[in-house]
C-alpha cells in the first residue's frame, strides 16, 4: 500500500534538499498540497529563480503519489508564472520572478566568460608578451594527458614527477645539478619570496638600485634599503638581499663573475641570505651561460646562504603562474616546514602538466623559438634607423628622456595599443632616478616590432621638434 504521507522526507534538486511532503488524510487534494509546498519553498528562498525542480516522474516516486498529481501541480504553477519549461529541458523556477516577493532572493547573474582570444595590443614590457603557450599544441597535449593521470599522494612541496622534471630541465638547459628533494614548488616568484619572508626572516631587505621592479611589488610591507656591497656600512640590519644576477636592470646584461664572487663573500661575512631571482635567465640567447649564485656558492665552498627563485611565468604566461625555490640547509628546512603547513602552492594536476611539458622538451623548443625571435628583433632594431636616446647594451632597449617626456610617451603609446615599461620604476627612491622607457623588443615577431618602433620614432621626433 502506498504511504499516506511523505512528511520528513527530502528530495534533492541541484544538490539542495527540499522538504516536500503530502498527506493523503488531509481534505486538500494532493496537487494543491504540492502546489502550496512549492510556493512556500519559493517564498522562503529555498528555491531561487533559475533553479531546476525535480522531474514529475522522480518527484512522484519520491512522494509515493501518481505522476499525474505532480504534473497538475506543475501546470498550475506554470499558469501562475512560478515555473517555466522548455522542450528537452528541465522545468525551472521562473528566472524573471520579481525579487519583491517575500523572502525571494534573485540568483546572481554571472556573465559568461568569453573564450580566449588573441590580444589586440603589442606588449613590449619585460616579463610579458611572447607567443601564447596556452595555444601551443605541446602544452595543450600535456594538460590533457595530466587529466587522465592519478596524481597519487599530494605532496605540499610539489608532486615528485614535477620536481624531477624541473631538476632534469635545469640540468639540460642550464647545466645545474640540483637534487629534486631541494626543490619547492611555488605559484610564481612572488609567492616564493612571500614564503621566505613569512618563514621567520629578520631584518630589512636589500634591493638592487636600480633593479628589476617585479619582486619589489611583493615587499610593500618590508623595509627596503639600496644594495651596496662596496659600502658595507649600509648593510646594518639587513637580513636578506634580492638580486637578479642574470638580468641586471635596465639593460638585461648579466652580472660579471667577479661581482658574483664578491657578493657571495659579502653575504657570508654579513650573514645575509641572498635571494637570487632568476627572472628571464633563459633570455641569454646570444651569450655564454654564467653560473648562478646557487651553483657558484656550491662550487666555491662559500658559506653564503642562497635561495634560488625560478619561475615559468615569463616563459609561459602569468596565467599559468608556476615557479620553484631551490635552497638547502637551515633555510631549506624552514621553507619546507612553511610550505607543508600552507599546503600545495597550486593544483597537483597543473604540476603534472608542467612536468609533462618539460619532460617532452616543449619548454626547450619554446626557448629555441625565442632565440630566433630575438635574432630577428635585433635585425629590426639595426634597420630601424636612429632612435633618439636609445641605449642598446643587452636584452632590452632603454630610451632615456625627461620625466614629463617619459610620462607622455607611456600614455601615447598605450593609447595606440603599445605597452612598454617605465625606466623610473627600477629605482628605490633617491635623487639619482632616471626616466624613460624600457622595451623588451623580442616579445613580438619582426613585422609587429617594426610597426611599433616606427610609431615610437614618430612620437619621439614630435617631442624633439
Amino acid at each position: 500500500m502506498e504511504p499516506t504521507t511523505g512528511r520528513g522526507r527530502d528530495i534533492q534538486t541541484d544538490g539542495v534538499a527540499l522538504p516536500l511532503t503530502v498527506d493523503r488524510q488531509l481534505p486538500t487534494p494532493l496537487p494543491d498540497q504540492l502546489t502550496q509546498g512549492l510556493r512556500r519553498l519559493i517564498a522562503e528562498g529555498s528555491l531561487l529563480p533559475g533553479d531546476a525542480v525535480p522531474s514529475s516522474r522522480r518527484l512522484a516516486v519520491h512522494l509515493g503519489i501518481s505522476r499525474g498529481s505532480v504534473e497538475s501541480a506543475y501546470a498550475q504553477l506554470g499558469v501562475e508564472g512560478f515555473l517555466v519549461s522548455a522542450e528537452r529541458s528541465a522545468t525551472r523556477i521562473n528566472p524573471e520572478l520579481p525579487a519583491t516577493a517575500r523572502g525571494l532572493r534573485a540568483r546572481p547573474q554571472v556573465p559568461a566568460s568569453p573564450r580566449r582570444r588573441l590580444r589586440n595590443y603589442v606588449d613590449l614590457r619585460p616579463g610579458f608578451g611572447g607567443d601564447d603557450p596556452l595555444r601551443e599544441p605541446a602544452f595543450r597535449r600535456a594538460w590533457r594527458e595530466s587529466l587522465d593521470l592519478d596524481p597519487g599522494p599530494i605532496d605540499p612541496l610539489g608532486q615528485p614527477g614535477a620536481r624531477w622534471a624541473i631538476a632534469d630541465y635545469l640540468r639540460l638547459a642550464r647545466g645545474m645539478a640540483v637534487d629534486p628533494d631541494e626543490i619547492i614548488l611555488t605559484s610564481g616568484s612572488r609567492d616564493g619570496l612571500r614564503l621566505l619572508l613569512s618563514s621567520g626572516l629578520d631584518g630589512a631587505i636589500a634591493v638592487e638600485n636600480p633593479g628589476f621592479p617585479g619582486l619589489r611589488q611583493a615587499m610593500t610591507d618590508q623595509r627596503l634599503v639600496p644594495l651596496d656591497i662596496v659600502d658595507e656600512s649600509g648593510a646594518a640590519g639587513v637580513g636578506a638581499a634580492v638580486v637578479t644576477p642574470n638580468h641586471q636592470f635596465p639593460h638585461g646584461t648579466p652580472m660579471p663573475v667577479d661581482h658574483r664572487v664578491r657578493l657571495l663573500e659579502w653575504a657570508a661575512r654579513k650573514d645575509v641570505i641572498l635571494v637570487e631571482d632568476d627572472y628571464d635567465s633563459e633570455a641569454r640567447f646570444t651569450r655564454t651561460v654564467l653560473p648562478t649564485l646557487y651553483e657558484l656558492a656550491s662550487s666555491t665552498g662559500s658559506s653564503a646562504q642562497v635561495v634560488h627563485i625560478g619561475t615559468f611565468s615569463a616563459l609561459l604566461t602569468s596565467a599559468v603562474s608556476t615557479g620553484y625555490l631551490i635552497t638547502h640547509g637551515e633555510t631549506s628546512a624552514r621553507l619546507m616546514q612553511m610550505r607543508t603547513a600552507l599546503g600545495p602552492a597550486f593544483s597537483p594536476i597543473l604540476q603534472m602538466a608542467i612536468g609533462s611539458y618539460l619532460g617532452s622538451g616543449g619548454l626547450r623548443r619554446r626557448i629555441a623559438r625565442g632565440r630566433r625571435r630575438l635574432k630577428a628583433a635585433e635585425d629590426v632594431v639595426a634597420a630601424a634607423g636612429p632612435i633618439p636616446g636609445l641605449v642598446h647594451e643587452g636584452r632590452t632597449l632603454v630610451i632615456e628622456t625627461s620625466q614629463s617626456e617619459a610620462e607622455n610617451l607611456l600614455r601615447e603609446l598605450a593609447d595606440r595599443g603599445i605597452l612598454v615599461a617605465s625606466l623610473a620604476r627600477g629605482w628605490t627612491g633617491g635623487e639619482q632616478i632616471r626616466h624613460g622607457l624600457v622595451i623588451a623588443h623580442s616579445n613580438v615577431e619582426a613585422p609587429v616590432l617594426r610597426r611599433a618602433l616606427a610609431t615610437l620614432q614618430t612620437l619621439l621626433s614630435r617631442i624633439q621638434t
